[in-house]
């Protein structure tokens, strides 16, 4: 008698269930995360490297500080630091007393700073301690600058360079008032020190540059009128970021800017970039309209890109080629041309994001770090 043959339904049905079996044993993995993004527990724009767990959820005297820098995450809470790799896998802990704690990056090492008491620790990315100072008094700020050295200015608005082994190399007064920022150029050769006085019955942004070279102030320029919000070398040029919109000038030239941008709106968050492009969120309001927006203007003071409409968004946090823009539940990162390249939204409350390298984030949380790599 002749066999039957199985209808075809049934074929395609065995079909089906042998595929999906042969899916599930070789490729769980997955398969499994493209079912989180379905649901919406994963983004497909992100994937999970690991998660550091620290208690951040804290007063905001006591609570841990994070800082990424030469692909480590450095972790300082209750006297003690903690390193992790780039993978977010436990590395070392160091006990180290700090009631204030600052901390900057070099290339070798790293620098943690007690800025109430004036106490500096230098620190491989093993953890080990390659020099130390103390009782300097209260620090107005710490920067890092080239060739491992580093720029301390104290209260007293005194400027001084170590180098990693905490070794003094040179030191200058600065004039007096109202230390407003510190920054470094991309060769970190010249330092920048923005300073607040009153001179003559109205307010003076004082802009100081202190070449690392020849360890001598090698430029100086007023700002009458206004409060500079940060400023920053590119070439032998100062790009400023003030009340009023966005400068440059050339660096010990006192005369008038060589370019200027007067801003369009409230500034709520800028950045400038080691090529001396400057990039703004802008609050706007026309009537019962609220719009915010990203900004970008190159080291030249010409549009890097039209203006970009955002949700309202609380920091800018710059890398290489990209521009991550954060509040408390979003993140997204544009080219630094403005393209849109990745989304994250989080149903818990972000409360910080730094990048590790390029392509690698952390985010705080108030009970754990989390490590994430872009995948698009």
């Amino acid at each position: 008698m002749a066999r039957k043959k199985k209808p075809f339904i049934n074929r395609l049905g065995s079909f089906l269930l042998f595929l999906v079996i042969t899916l599930i044993v070789f490729n769980f993995g997955f398969l499994w995360k493209q079912g989180l993004i379905a649901v919406g527990i994963a983004d497909l724009n992100w994937e999970s490297i690991n998660k550091i767990n620290i208690d951040l959820d804290q007063d905001l005297e006591n609570r841990a500080l994070v800082f990424t820098y030469n692909d480590t995450v450095i972790v300082s809470s209750n006297n003690e630091i903690k390193l992790y790799d780039v993978n977010g896998d436990f590395i070392v802990a160091r006990k180290i007393n700090s009631d204030s704690t600052k901390i900057i990056g070099m290339s070798s090492y790293f620098v943690v700073s007690d800025i109430q008491q004036g106490n500096i620790f230098v620190l491989d990315y093993m953890g080990n301690t390659t020099g130390q100072i103390e009782n300097l008094g209260p620090i107005e700020d710490i920067i890092s600058a080239n060739n491992d050295l580093f720029v301390v200015i104290t209260i007293d608005n005194e400027l001084s360079v170590y180098n990693y082994e905490g070794i003094l190399i040179s030191n200058v007064q600065l004039p007096s008032g109202e230390l407003l920022g510190l920054d470094v150029s991309k060769d970190k050769a010249q330092v920048i020190a923005t300073i607040l006085s009153s001179d003559l019955y109205q307010f003076n942004s004082k802009i100081i540059t202190f070449s690392m070279e020849s360890n001598l102030m090698i430029g100086g320029h007023n700002n009458y009128g206004d409060i500079v919000y940060g400023a920053k070398v590119y070439d032998d040029h100062i790009m400023i970021v003030d009340t009023k919109g966005k400068h440059a000038y050339r660096v010990g030239d006192s005369e008038d800017f060589t370019w200027d941008r007067p801003r369009e709106g409230e500034l709520l968050y800028f950045e400038i970039d080691n090529n001396g492009s400057i990039f703004e969120l802008i609050k706007k309001d026309d009537i019962n309209l609220t719009d915010y927006f990203l900004t970008g203007v190159n080291k030249d003071g010409k549009d890097i890109f039209k203006d970009i409409k955002t949700s309202k968004f609380t920091k800018i946090v710059l890398t290489q080629g990209k521009i991550l823009l954060q509040n408390d539940r979003l993140l997204e990162i544009y080219s630094s041309d403005g393209i849109l390249l990745a989304s994250y939204e989080s149903s818990k409350k972000i409360n910080d994001v730094e990048w590790i390298n390029e392509n690698r984030i952390i985010i705080e949380f108030n009970d754990y770090i989390e490590v994430l790599e872009l995948a698009y």
